[in-house]
């Protein structure tokens, strides 16, 4: 059942990703006390928290023990199973219904669901076996991704894309690993992102769409606003998110990830419950951060009004950015946003975050980016 907590309750969030880091840091902002669960002795998260265990595996009798000291807890996407949900949600405050806990953790149920509000999503298939498989391509067609059903198993974040037969040898290990989700790939022009932050009175944020642009692995993945579409695609996006929020009881936020074809077709790739990379692009960027709003959100406090910041900007991860001209930048610049987070760690550089640089479009972000020499040599 959904509570309002006051500044001085104990939120209890399980996982240490920059993101966690973030959130952590934005509660005790606000003026709650951080319990932290992680398997990472060496993690950002440890900083921001009153508290903090580091076990080996979530087991039953440890999930049970945090969630009986927290007022609440927020948990990463693909850590816990559905049952370990359900587990914490009969020792504290989980904010989830059943309906978002299943579809944070089951990607068959996420798609079903997505599917039975009409939105578009690519054909899809559980499979169990290569037999399965040679079934479903019958229809699906090649090329077509494998995903592990489930997120939290290892090796879940690792699909397979299938060109022809002869790639069916990769997926056995796969499927023989737990079901699975085969989906058809969609030939992609765009991919965005749109995030809605929602709490129990019904108030909801809803953040303008983002572009996600992967510029390999040097370079890295980029965060760009404004989103390059056409004005009926976010206006499709930004409904479609709304929905959707709406339909699931959302407390807390929901990132959207979209496809969008040359022909300004729109498929949602997936539904996340929580906070995702790009969701740090916010901070510098918007008037309200991801992270201030989502805790304002799980705790029960108001949502402000949100705009933007800048006509523009661009936000890129450090670890793909020359460190030394970063910190020129960071000592010279207020108008860009800087999010930096200490990471224990042996190397010298031990610093995680991104670089969000602001500007009247985003053609004056990229002079800024190539005039700074802000990326690594090559």
């Amino acid at each position: 059942m959904t509570q309002r907590h006051y500044p001085g309750a104990t939120i209890g969030i399980i996982g240490s990703s920059l993101t966690s880091a973030l959130l952590a840091q934005e509660a005790g902002r606000l003026g709650y006390r951080v319990a932290s669960l992680v398997q990472d002795q060496q993690n950002p998260i440890q900083q921001f928290a009153s508290f903090q265990m580091v076990v080996e595996v979530y087991s039953d009798a440890i999930l049970i023990e945090f969630a009986k000291r927290v007022d609440l807890v927020y948990v990463e996407v693909g850590i816990l199973s559905n049952r370990d949900f359900q587990l914490l949600a009969d020792h504290t405050n989980l904010s989830l219904s059943e309906d978002l806990i299943a579809i944070t953790t089951d990607r068959l149920i996420e798609k079903v669901y997505l599917d039975s509000t009409k939105s578009l999503v690519a054909p899809f298939s559980m499979v169990t076996s290569l037999e399965d498989i040679k079934e479903a391509v019958e229809y699906i067609g090649y090329p077509c991704i494998l995903k592990s059903g489930q997120r939290h198993l290892p090796g879940a974040h690792d699909h397979i894309i299938l060109y022809n037969e002869e790639d069916l040898e990769h997926a056995q290990g796969k499927v023989d690993y737990g079901t699975c989700v085969l989906e058809a790939w969609i030939p992609v022009e765009k991919k965005v992102s749109l995030t809605v932050v929602r709490n129990e009175r019904g108030d909801m944020l809803c953040y303008p769409p983002f572009e996600l642009i992967d510029k390999g692995d040097i370079i890295g993945i980029q965060v760009r606003y404004p989103a390059r579409v056409e004005s009926f695609v976010e206006e499709e996006i930004n409904r479609l998110g709304q929905l959707i929020a709406e339909s699931l009881s959302l407390i807390g936020s929901l990132t959207l990830e979209f496809f969008i074809t040359s022909a300004g077709v729109i498929y949602i790739n997936h539904a996340s419950i929580g906070l995702s990379e790009a969701a740090v692009f916010t901070i510098g960027a918007m008037s309200i951060s991801h992270f201030e709003a989502c805790m304002r959100a799980l705790v029960g406090l108001p949502l402000p009004e949100l705009s933007p910041i800048s006509e523009a900007a661009v936000s890129i991860p450090i670890e793909q950015l020359n460190f030394a001209n970063v910190m020129i930048q960071q000592m010279a610049r207020t108008d860009w946003g800087f999010v930096f987070v200490n990471k224990p760690s042996s190397t010298a550089n031990h610093l995680d975050g991104q670089v969000i640089i602001t500007g009247d479009s985003l053609s004056s972000c990229d002079r800024q980016i190539e005039v700074t020499e802000l990326y690594k040599p090559d």
